[in-house]
């Protein structure tokens, strides 16, 4: 059953209505914001339970290095200390990852998870406060 959600665009911060289908299952796409026309990755995840949860990022173009053949690509996340937004470039040619990395501004370690697709097509950055 298809549903109506509102959710903040990464790049103009405006709420944006969004019609989301968990019947069919946890999935990531690419939508336009309806406000800025900015590009944002749209991550559906639903669990056992049936609940699901909407998660959006920026879409950033990724760079393709020709002298190592690592596709980099900046992001902007939110800093779960400060609430700061950050910079982060990462490395898709490195597939999936998680490491620590400390924000930029207030300096506290964050943990950043990187799920990137086989095709290197789709992927999706997620950051939490690292615990004391």
């Amino acid at each position: 059953m298809r549903e109506e959600a509102e959710v903040i665009c990464p790049a103009c911060h405006e709420s944006i209505p969004l019609t989301v289908d968990p019947d069919k299952g946890s999935k990531t796409w690419v939508e336009e914001c309806c406000v800025c026309d900015s590009p944002m990755t749209v991550r559906l995840l639903v669990d056992e339970d049936e609940e699901y949860t909407i998660s959006v990022k920026e879409v950033v173009e990724a760079v393709d290095d020709a002298e190592g053949g690592d596709i980099l690509e900046e992001t902007k996340v939110t800093c779960p200390a400060c609430w700061e937004i950050i910079p982060l470039t990462i490395d898709l040619s490195a597939g999936s990852q998680t490491y620590s990395e400390d924000c930029s501004v207030c300096c506290r370690p964050m943990t950043v998870r990187v799920w990137v697709s086989d095709d290197l097509d789709e992927h999706t950055v997620d950051v939490e406060a690292e615990s004391d």
